[in-house]
């Protein structure tokens, strides 16, 4: 059976939460000599429900665009959760693995040089580039045309739009569960269609699902 592994990015490989962190401590270096206090006051800004931005145009007279760009495009220092190295490195010995991320071209495709993953995926589909966003089938069905697979299995973590479109596709889904720091909180209240086959707590519990060594 020829296995394939396709992966969310955003909180399913990685804590969005510190590439937001990585953000603002880039963000810090660039408008202040005391960037460790400028971040801290960032951050703190932010878990209060802040306008970071707003605050950041109005103190150092920039542009909106230019903080974004900042943020967006940056080299981002973030690492994988706990136990996804082993979950890849027996599916790119033994199957082939895939990304499906909504996003920007280039800040995707940086998240994924920085947490060392583009040598081993098959393929990579990215909205921006498909112009197209999850759930839309044509992301699904881009995997299946550069894969060689008969049984594909779905991890991610956005009940709205990650579990519908593999579902219907005959893919087996499962959802990893808010590890305390996802920006976009879960909702399990929504219809059958969208739920996915298996939720699990940790990358530990996926990889004993899958039964890896």
């Amino acid at each position: 059976m020829n296995k394939v592994l396709v992966l969310d990015l955003d909180d399913t490989l990685y804590s969005e939460l510190n590439y937001l962190k990585s953000a603002y401590h880039s963000i810090a270096s660039e408008l202040s000599d005391n960037n460790n206090q400028l971040y801290e006051l960032m951050l703190s800004k932010y878990i209060n429900s802040e306008d970071v931005f707003s605050f950041l145009v109005t103190e150092y007279n920039v542009e909106l665009q230019y903080l974004l760009d900042l943020y967006r495009y940056h080299i981002p220092n973030i690492q994988l959760y706990p136990n996804v190295d082993k979950v890849l490195n027996y599916f790119s010995e033994n199957g082939e693995i895939a990304i499906v991320t909504d996003g920007r071209s280039k800040t995707q495709r940086n998240k994924l040089r920085a947490l060392g993953l583009t040598h081993i995926l098959t393929t990579i589909v990215i909205s921006e580039e498909l112009k197209t966003e999850k759930p839309c089938r044509a992301n699904f069905e881009k995997v299946v045309s550069e894969t060689i697979g008969n049984k594909y299995i779905y991890i991610g973590d956005n009940l709205k739009k990650d579990f519908i479109t593999p579902k219907e596709m005959g893919w087996t889904t499962i959802c990893l569960k808010d590890q305390g720091s996802n920006i976009h909180k879960q909702n399990f209240d929504l219809p059958y269609e969208y739920q996915p086959d298996y939720c699990f707590e940790s990358w530990l519990e996926i990889q004993y699902f899958l039964n890896i060594p």
